[in-house]
């Protein structure tokens, strides 16, 4: 059920992209601004703020999730947790990103390559070419497992409830309302998820090297974060550095070695995902 459930998520994923677009529906906002309104949760302390958000909803799962158990054969609970892991996926699909990505280098846009790359970064990339791409393959590594392989350990171990809290977590975290109306759940949220996704990161960390270049990897691996000041940013540090030594990485002189590198990049994520399933199935059959 575990490994059906996941495996029909992704296939939907990459054959409906008309239902992809749900998930862009700016709900937690909406949300977070009525409870806001009725509550005053800014009045609240970071730990209470973020509790007050988030035990609603995971509640509200965790019932939902206890009445489809085993409901008509296990139809229905199959269909929840397909529902449920669909929706907290991406919240965008990474493939189609960085194929419009990729347009864009080979048609020459310099407008629509910046933009495109500043959705996968999630912050304002270089204009230069060279420097732009190793900034997109870096951010792939951190996406891919935010997106997606963090998902698909947190339903294994934990089910759906475990999942809703993650995408709900990275959600506070990178919502630039709450960042101006709630500063100290944003900020707890950081820390909340930095432990919550050490060890997906770690194994994906792992799954990257056995994907790629595992000596490489693994030396990356070895010298540690230099950067980063907390266990988030030393997730994502680990993540883009690893990653983008696990494949042949070079230079990026001009426009056909840029779409080579973003090509390894997506490739490694692609075959790091056919290990993840082989995990995902391996374990599923031994809990």
């Amino acid at each position: 059920m575990i490994f059906l459930s996941i495996l029909i998520a992704l296939v939907v994923e990459r054959v409906a992209p008309q239902l992809v677009e749900l998930r862009l529906n700016p709900w937690l906002r909406e949300y977070s601004e009525w409870m806001i309104s009725v509550l005053h949760i800014e009045r609240f302390a970071g730990w209470m703020g973020l509790a007050v958000l988030v035990f609603p909803v995971i509640v509200v799962i965790w019932i939902i999730s206890g009445m489809f158990e085993n409901a008509f054969f296990g139809l229905f609970e199959l269909a929840f947790n397909v529902a449920v892991i669909f929706f907290c996926l991406g919240p965008k699909e990474l493939n189609s990103q960085v194929d419009k990505y990729l347009d864009a280098i080979e048609v020459g846009d310099s407008q629509q390559r910046f933009d495109i790359a500043r959705q996968i970064t999630r912050e304002v990339p270089s204009m230069e070419l060279s420097t732009q791409v190793i900034q997109v393959c870096k951010a792939i590594y951190v996406e891919a497992n935010s997106r997606l392989f963090a998902i698909l350990f947190w339903f294994l171990v934990l089910g759906p409830v475990a999942v809703v809290l993650y995408r709900l977590l990275e959600q506070l975290l990178n919502s630039s309302y709450l960042q101006q109306s709630l500063a100290s759940v944003t900020k707890l949220s950081h820390l909340v998820l930095g432990w919550v996704d050490w060890l997906p990161a770690h194994i994906t960390l792992f799954v990257y090297m056995v994907s790629g270049n595992f000596e490489e990897g693994l030396q990356k691996y070895r010298q540690g974060s230099v950067a980063a000041v907390d266990m988030y940013e030393q997730n994502n540090e680990l993540l883009q550095t690893v990653g983008f030594h696990s494949i042949a990485s070079h230079d990026v002189p001009d426009e056909n070695q840029a779409i080579d590198i973003v090509r390894k990049s997506r490739g490694l994520v692609l075959r790091s995902l056919v290990v993840w399933l082989f995990i995902t199935a391996l374990l599923s059959i031994l809990i």
